[in-house]
């Protein structure tokens, strides 16, 4: 390619960047109600009866994250009759999560795209908030809570190019399919940019906590990350054994190896691989009410 080709290609590339990034402008910020949860969860005086009574407002969040409370993921002998229960018994962290994954999904509910299957992806989704979750349990980090809505949103900036670039998104599956190459890669051929930035810069506009920025922008490339390196590795290795797993479909059926490095920081080897998948199993099957929750 010489230098004029190359460089009418990087100026094409940066309009369309320009064209996203206008179009992330536009989008709805969060609720009202889901903004303040984040904030008021990161202070240590808030109390359970403080953070029903944020949620509690908006009546319909209420209720569906009373629904995904007392689903069987959760799995307690008894109905939980209130958010101030919910709180006090699943924690703020988690309370906090399920009120997010409610709010920033309701976003897309678009026209659904014939390559791209709406049902398989969320599956995808949520495989890998289970799988997070799992792996971070097992080197006890700080926050399985934040590492299962890490793994539930990493994907979130496929569902704005579906959404908001139908036509080049399709256009982009199809490139990916007919090259045998990941949908990451086609992304950056066809649009320009990938879903991983796309992603980081609508977790930026939601003012999403850090660590749910790393495992959104860096669950390709956790070596990037350096602040919430353990959190993009999570991500990283959940998404690529949901994969391996064959659990819904992302866009393409590309496998990566796991980094030596991701092995290292989660303490996987083959054995205790083989023991996330199978729980992995289990826990899918006890996940149906996140699973159908876009319906």
């Amino acid at each position: 390619m010489d230098n004029k080709a190359r460089e009418e290609r990087q100026k094409e590339q940066e309009e369309k960047i320009n064209k996203i990034l206008g179009r992330i402008k536009a989008l709805p910020t969060l609720s009202l109600v889901v903004a303040k949860v984040i904030q008021v969860v990161s202070n240590p005086l808030t109390s359970a009866s403080d953070l029903s009574n944020i949620i509690t407002v908006d009546q319909a969040l209420t209720a569906k994250v009373l629904r995904l409370a007392n689903s069987a993921f959760y799995g307690f002998p008894f109905r939980i009759k209130n958010i101030t229960q919910a709180v006090s018994i699943l924690g703020f962290d988690t309370i906090r999560n399920l009120a997010l994954t409610v709010s920033v999904y309701k976003v897309f509910t678009g026209e659904a795209n014939t390559e791209f299957s709406h049902a398989d992806f969320w599956k995808h989704c949520v495989g890998v908030a289970i799988c997070s979750s799992l792996l971070a349990k097992k080197i006890k980090y700080r926050s399985p809570e934040g590492a299962f809505t890490a793994g539930l949103l990493h994907d979130i900036g496929k569902s704005f190019f579906d959404q908001y670039m139908h036509k080049e998104y399709k256009d982009t599956l199809a490139y990916a399919r007919e090259n045998k190459i990941s949908i990451e890669e086609a992304e950056k051929e066809v649009i320009g940019v990938d879903h991983a930035v796309v992603g980081k810069l609508m977790a930026e506009r939601w003012n999403l906590p850090h660590e749910l920025k790393a495992g959104i922008a860096r669950h390709h490339h956790p070596e990037e990350e350096k602040e919430e390196s353990v959190m993009a590795n999570i991500v990283f290795t959940a998404n690529i054994l949901c994969k391996k797993k064959g659990v819904g479909f992302s866009g393409d059926n590309i496998i990566k190896p796991i980094s030596k490095e991701a092995r290292e920081i989660l303490a996987l080897n083959d054995e205790s691989e083989e023991k996330i998948l199978t729980a992995l199993e289990r826990e899918l099957k006890e996940a149906e009410a996140f699973i159908n929750m876009p319906q």
